[in-house]
């Protein structure tokens, strides 16, 4: 990506970042770490250090909408995770490293510039990202993975009958079945406590 691309912009970035909808990405990395790992690094830690990533390699992604962005950010994330499991599984067998997990490029020094690290607002992001957690655990087990995988993994429908398995008939069922009780779920929260409206992501049609 030339330097002229819109992603190379602090405004357009942000902007960027926030169709990917932050809090969800919350979700799906709270569940890549598991508990064990939680104990030792925060969602919202691993959140900051992808966008750190993705901002020092934004030359090198093309903007082809938010849902792409997002599974870009996602596969990012997914290294993060991997990259702090082999760090503490060195630590655990005494294994000194003498460089800490590389945040992006080191050629590239500057600061991503989407400022989500005041308190307030990473509050109310660990807030939101527990209301979508909750209501997410809350469905039927053969609801839940559809949805998950769809609203919060970002995957394409042939992609999740692969995984699980399933007819294009059974799946897209299970998914609007799955996508409505989420989402009464999540309204049902959101009046209680006065919150948002906004659920993990839109769903497709």
């Amino acid at each position: 990506m030339s330097e002229a691309s819109p992603l190379c912009d602090p405004d357009a970035w942000s902007h960027a970042v926030e169709s990917a909808n932050p809090d969800a990405m919350l979700v799906a990395i709270r569940m890549r770490l598991g508990a064990v790992m939680r104990q030792r690094i925060s969602e919202e830690d691993v959140l900051q250090e992808t966008l750190l990533r993705a901002w020092a390699h934004r030359h090198s992604v093309q903007w082809e909408g938010p849902a792409a962005f997002r599974r870009w950010l996602l596969t990012i994330a997914e290294r993060t995770v991997e990259d702090h499991r082999d760090y503490l599984n060195a630590q655990k067998r005494d294994v000194r490293r003498t460089q800490s997990i590389a945040v992006g490029d080191s050629s590239t020094p500057d600061v991503e510039p989407w400022s989500s690290t005041t308190p307030s607002r990473l509050a109310a992001r660990r807030e939101r990202a527990q209301a979508l957690a909750e209501a997410l655990e809350s469905l039927p087990d053969d609801l839940r993975d559809v949805v998950r995988l769809r609203l919060f993994e970002e995957l394409s429908m042939p992609e999740i009958a692969t995984r699980l398995g399933l007819g294009e008939s059974a799946l897209r069922h299970r998914f609007r079945k799955g996508a409505e009780l989420y989402a009464m779920r999540l309204k049902a929260h959101d009046s209680s406590t006065g919150g948002s409206k906004t659920g993990a992501t839109d769903a497709p049609s």
